[in-house]
């Protein structure tokens, strides 16, 4: 190993107590992992890993090392034909099919992207597959006995007809080329290894050719030979034409040398053409296999100058001083994994690796090398090819090998060959048996021996307490194997994961009880080492629940927060717990309350006033007669989810002292009464009580009598619920939203509720609803809006959690082009984008005809916003003609709002007002603002947050209207201006126009 380039004192000290101090390669970086693996007859495979101080990353490299020997032969290989695109593992099947054992394999050289069509020189079996498109590029070339060199083939290639020899400048198996600029596209020779047909797009002269097999001349093209042909056919051709396979093509494009295309034309059937190719390089005479490559590396051992600076993955061919070659891959674009090199590097590690010579093949996405394991049938790709997958290349060079099995025992192959692993992990190592041609084979009673560590008679290897490169041995006292592990003690941190879903984590929200497994990954140098959860020590904070030696966490009973404490080698990692209750919805009270059955004692009905609905649009008015039996039972069939051990729901209190009481029955159908509350008040209060062990069912609500208020009366009851601790649950979910384009993200979260269901949320568009994805593991709804049009238009999320609390989240979408407002008095009017969209869903046509008016500052009758808010809402009117109204004064409500009165009259959002005993409408009247929010808030369901208000002016708010106003105001409807409100202030129809808007 050579010296180490001098680095920090700190970095020394560190890495001398983590892995090593030394360093592997002056060129890539610090040593972290280095492997070997026997492959065949005098080759093996060497991976090294890296740690780069320039890019705070790693460097990944593998390579061959092969010995020249009769029974390991390089051998060139492309697809079907030479302009044939195939990954590295498609051309090894093909050696395997063909009987070859493949040793190891690793890309080849540049390509035209367009035709597939290698650039530089291509020889198999002797045979020239493909030349150089330049006489200076460099290439590698193999002997008979597997010798190998690098240098320049300069072959001359020249074919003689009709008394003349003429260059052949376009190469052999090249595609024809011919530009404005350049019209020397040149004599070309196709043979039937280029392509199945000459892929030419313009016309030219096409000669068909039959090669002679005399046993003087070669029936292929060879370098230092040459080779015969008898002339077929001449054809002017048009374009692209078939190589008959087995034959081959002389082409030259139409536009090209017209004193060579005469010649050409002049040919006849039966005459010859003699090609011949030449070098005053004896060396490419003798070649068996050779490959073209990107640029030369290094010559006599030193660096060449000039190379390509850009940081990527480069392969490479090398040869050493006493024939061994190497063919090499480093790994990069890839973070964390390999960051990849300089050619400068890459030169500069295959001298450390002791070549003198060395070539470059093409690098970036093509890079690819793999090796067939001892004991296995076919090549493996080992590294990670950049672009995800195997590219599709040119060529490639492998090391094949058509020795068979022996049967012999020769040596074991250990299983795994290599790993990084934590200090005081355990690996089990596994010996196979393999024969003197590393086929697979029987396997004797082998001898464990470990080095940094200890090993069981079974290969149990356990890893040692100090860091270094150790090595692991199975013999059976002939024959041996060698495994190689890298061993950590300090970690650098240690990543959580949850084990039943492989997700990280990096803090624990959890019920009370609930428990998780927890996987713990030491990772040193952004690489994972093996480890068990065994190693780390374990720690929770008792206020949140216990953990055991493995990593299995149990939330403690009761809500908390602190923290799990993870710990290994002085290194540890801290991650917050918070132990929280949860809601389940045992019953909405909406639609049509199935779950319950009316008794002699006890009735029920959908209650839709407001005042008695506490979440929703509907509660559950009970009433109830005790004066018989002294109690009165409503029959209820609501089963409990299994380990829920409290009961909620909401009780609107009749003040009659009386006492509600809930029958529960078990698994084993034994029933028992459970109090929920004395009637002694009035209003809504939430009650949350607990739940005798292994409840099943709710069956039935029984009020018993015992107050001075009477035995009868009515209670009304909203949103049942089920948790596993006492929750009051009366917080909203938050919400927030993001529309871009056409696309829209809402992310919601609850203080409670992990997870918000699905059916709890809904997306509208100018109040329709929208299809949309939900993704409950992140809570994150995202959808497609409509492309923008000449309107406005809103958008607006909701949410509602298991306790049955709401919440909403709206955004604007703005035209997509100007838009000139419909009425005439608008045009930069602060009102002009609401008034417009009312016009445009048909809210507000206006008045004066043809050119109508909007009047944004005349204050508003009441028939007028309860016309609006009526058509606002989409009601059908028909449904409510026949509506009798009870005010003294409906005579005087004009015909165009007297359906639209009817209608909000009968949906209790229009309730009118007493004036001394007499109920009145007041159509032709003015409306305050705080009459209006109050019936815009009559059309929400209950349930939104109503926060307290902060306005200047909040103590003019009614207690009548201020629930309302608190919630509109919490939804962003209602806003004030100059941080008042407003309340008794009359309504303009502007007001009235950014209201409605805003409540879309």
């Amino acid at each position: 190993m050579k010296q180490c380039i001098r680095r920090g004192a700190a970095l020394v000290l560190a890495l001398a107590v983590t892995v090593t101090a030394a360093c592997a390669s002056n060129a890539m970086g610090w040593d972290v992992h280095t492997s070997r693996v026997p492959l065949a007859q005098s080759a093996q495979m060497g991976k090294n890993i890296f740690w780069s101080d320039t890019y705070s990353d790693l460097r990944t490299e593998y390579y061959v090392e092969y010995t020249p020997n009769a029974d390991v032969t390089p051998t060139v290989a492309y697809g079907s034909k030479v302009t044939d695109r195939v990954t590295l593992s498609d051309m090894a099947q093909t050696l395997e099919s063909q009987g070859k054992r493949v040793v190891s394999g690793l890309n080849g050289d540049w390509y035209v992207l367009n035709t597939g069509a290698p650039t530089g020189l291509v020889v198999t079996d002797g045979v020239v597959r493909s030349t150089s498109y330049y006489n200076d590029s460099w290439a590698i070339g193999f002997l008979e006995d597997g010798t190998a060199f690098i240098g320049q083939p300069a072959l001359s290639m020249s074919v003689s007809f009709g008394g003349q020899a003429v260059k052949l400048s376009g190469g052999i198996n090249k595609v024809r080329k011919i530009t404005a600029s350049d019209t020397s596209g040149g004599l070309t020779l196709l043979t039937s290894d280029f392509a199945s047909t000459t892929q030419n797009t313009e016309p030219g002269v096409d000669v068909i050719l039959t090669p002679v097999d005399d046993g003087f001349y070669s029936p292929q093209p060879r370098i230092g030979r040459q080779t015969q042909y008898v002339v077929e056919q001449v054809l002017e051709s048009t374009g692209s034409i078939a190589i008959p396979e087995g034959k081959a093509v002389l082409t030259m494009n139409g536009k090209d040398n017209a004193t060579v295309l005469a010649s050409l034309r002049a040919l006849k059937p039966g005459d010859t053409v003699t090609l011949t190719v030449a070098t005053t390089d004896d060396r490419w005479s003798n070649a068996v296999q050779a490959l073209g490559g990107v640029c030369k590396l290094v010559t006599n051992g030193q660096v060449v100058s000039g190379l390509d600076t850009k940081k990527t993955a480069w392969p490479a061919v090398g040869i050493k001083a006493d024939g061994t070659v190497v063919f090499y891959a480093m790994d990069g674009l890839q973070s964390g994994y390999s960051v990849g090199a300089t050619q400068t590097q890459i030169a500069q590690r295959l001298v450390e690796l002791g070549c003198v010579e060395a070539l470059c093949m093409d690098g970036g996405g093509s890079t690819t090398i793999g090796v067939t394991y001892p004991g296995q049938s076919g090549m493996q790709v080992v590294n990670k090819p950049s672009d995800g997958t195997q590219r599709k290349n040119s060529t490639a060079i492998f090391l094949t090998t058509t020795l068979q099995p022996t049967g012999e025992l020769g040596s074991y192959a250990i299983s795994p060959t290599d790993a990084m692993v934590l200090s005081g992990a355990t690996l089990q190592m596994t010996a196979s048996g393999l024969d003197t041609n590393y086929y697979s084979t029987y396997a004797n009673p082998v001898t464990w021996s470990a080095t940094g560590g200890t090993v069981n008679e079974n290969g149990l290897f356990t890893a040692g307490s100090q860091s270094g490169f150790y090595q692991v041995t199975a013999t059976d006292g002939a024959a041996s194997g060698t495994a190689y592990i890298t061993t950590v003690s300090t970690p650098e941190s240690i990543r959580l994961t949850n084990a039943a879903t492989g997700s990280t984590v990096t803090a624990l929200n959890l019920d009370p009880g609930e428990q998780v497994d927890l996987t713990a990954t030491a990772i040193y140098r952004k690489m994972a080492l093996v480890s068990q959860d065994s190693c780390f020590t374990w720690a929770a904070d008792p206020a949140v629940g216990t953990v055991d030696q493995n990593g299995v966490f149990t939330a403690g009973e009761k809500s908390g927060s602190g923290t799990l404490t993870v710990s290994v080698g002085g290194t540890t990692t801290t991650i917050p717990v918070s132990i929280a209750g949860h809601v389940k919805t045992l019953e909405s009270c909406e639609g049509t309350l199935e779950s319950f059955t009316a008794t002699d004692t006890a009735s029920f009905a959908g209650e839709t006033g407001l005042d008695y609905v506490h979440n929703g649009s509907q509660s559950l008015k009970v009433s109830y007669d005790a004066s018989l039996a002294g109690t009165a039972s409503l029959n209820t069939g609501l089963t409990i989810p299994t380990g829920e051990h409290y009961l909620g729901l909401w009780v609107y209190g009749d003040g009659s002292g009386n006492t509600l009481m809930a029958t529960v029955t078990g698994a084993d159908q034994q029933s028992q009464q459970v109090l929920l509350t004395a009637l002694d008040f009035t209003g809504w209060k939430h009650v949350c009580v607990e739940l005798p062990d292994g409840a099943a069912a709710l069956t039935s609500l029984d009020v018993i009598y015992g107050g001075t208020g009477g035995p009868a009366g009515s209670i009304w009851l909203d949103h049942f619920t089920t948790s596993n601790e006492e929750m009051h649950d009366t917080t909203a979910p938050t919400l927030s939203l993001q529309v871009s384009g056409t696309q829209l993200t809402a992310v919601m979260q609850d203080d409670v509720d992990k997870t918000l269901a699905q059916g709890n949320l809904s997306l509208t568009y100018d109040g329709a609803e929208l299809p949309f994805t939900w993704n409950e593991s992140t809570g994150t709804l995202t959808a497609t809006l409509p492309a923008a049009d000449s309107g406005y238009h809103r958008v607006s999320v909701y949410a509602a959690d298991a306790s049955g609390n709401l919440a909403r989240a709206s955004a604007d979408v703005q035209p997509a082009t100007p838009r000139t407002s419909p009425f005439s008095d608008m045009t930069g009017n602060w009102a002009d984008a609401y008034a417009t969209y009312l016009y445009d869903t048909g809210v507000s046509n206006g008045t004066g005809g043809d050119t109508p008016a909007f009047q944004p500052s005349r204050q508003i009758t009441r028939a007028e916003f309860f016309a609006m808010v009526a058509r606002w809402m989409g009601l059908d009117l028909t449904q409510y003609a026949d509506v009798e109204l009870p005010f003294a004064d409906a005579d005087s409500i004009p015909d165009w709002a007297i359906n639209e009165v009817k209608a909000m009259y009968s949906l209790g959002i229009l309730k009118g007002a007493n004036e001394n005993g007499v109920l009145k409408v007041n159509a032709q009247s003015t409306i305050t603002r705080a009459e209006a929010i109050t019936i815009l808030g009559r059309t929400q369901p209950k349930g939104y947050a109503e926060p307290e208000l902060s306005f200047d002016d909040a103590s003019l708010v009614a207690d009548w209207s201020a629930p309302y106003i608190k919630s509109l105001v919490g939804q962003g409807v209602v806003t004030g201006n100059d941080n008042r409100i407003r309340p008794n202030d009359l309504l303009t129809r502007g007001e009235v126009a950014k209201l409605l808007y805003a409540m879309r």
